[in-house]
């Protein structure tokens, strides 16, 4: 298998930067793809905002440059994405500043998805509708996250996150990986989760579970002495 046969979903885009500075430090070649519009992403606005309307390739690298100087610069790793799709765009349009706003105005995640390039792809479930991939990851089977819920639940609500779950599942071809972790950080406080109550309604035959366990850390190497 290629690494484009390969992707990662997940019920919300915050969700995300843990896997693309995941994946960075793999050196595993990645894209990462969202619902929303490129101009929305807020470390995209911040390099617009850098740039200051310039749409070079230098400009972009220097707004780059002078981002990850502020006191809130973002992950590197999603720094770099964000570089590089701009970048992109703005070849496509010869570096015209004009051009280059109008095209990133109309912009979709869409048009950045490329099923040619032999990249893992990260994605929401939203984004993944009408697309394929032999093997899937669905990250974050965890009760107030897939279901998305915030206090007390509802039918209609539920109703909406158990086909969106489905969606999910019927983007995988060949083979289906669902994960959880018992604790995360979660607005600010590390909790325990609890299991998504959707794996409840799969049927014990088509599961395999596996519980992987934090690597240890490796002892440190000593000199051994000659005498």
């Amino acid at each position: 298998m290629s690494f484009a046969d390969f992707a990662v979903l997940y019920r919300t885009d915050a969700q995300s930067e843990a896997l693309v500075e995941a994946f960075a430090r793999s050196g595993m070649p990645f894209k990462k793809h969202g619902a929303g519009k490129p101009a929305d992403d807020t470390v995209v606005r911040a390099l617009l905002r850098h740039a200051a309307g310039a749409a070079s390739r230098d400009a972009l690298a220097a707004a780059a440059e002078r981002l990850r100087r502020d006191t809130d610069a973002p992950d590197d790793a999603v720094l770099r994405l964000a570089l590089q799709r701009l970048t992109l765009l703005a070849q496509s349009c010869a570096f015209d500043p004009a051009r280059f706003a109008d095209t990133l105005a109309l912009a979709s995640e869409a048009d950045f998805f490329d099923p040619r390039a032999d990249r893992v792809s990260l994605l929401t479930i939203h984004a993944a509708k009408g697309l394929e991939f032999p093997v899937v990851f669905i990250a974050g089977l965890e009760d107030g996250i897939l279901p998305l819920i915030f206090g007390a639940s509802d039918p209609v609500t539920l109703a909406e996150e158990r086909r969106l779950l489905y969606v999910g599942i019927t983007r995988a071809k060949d083979r289906l990986l669902l994960s959880r972790a018992d604790r995360r950080m979660l607005r600010g406080k590390v909790r325990e989760q609890a299991p998504s109550r959707f794996l409840a309604d799969i049927e014990r035959e088509l599961l395999r579970q596996q519980k992987s366990e934090l690597p240890r850390k490796r002892p440190e190497d000593r000199q051994l002495s000659l005498f």
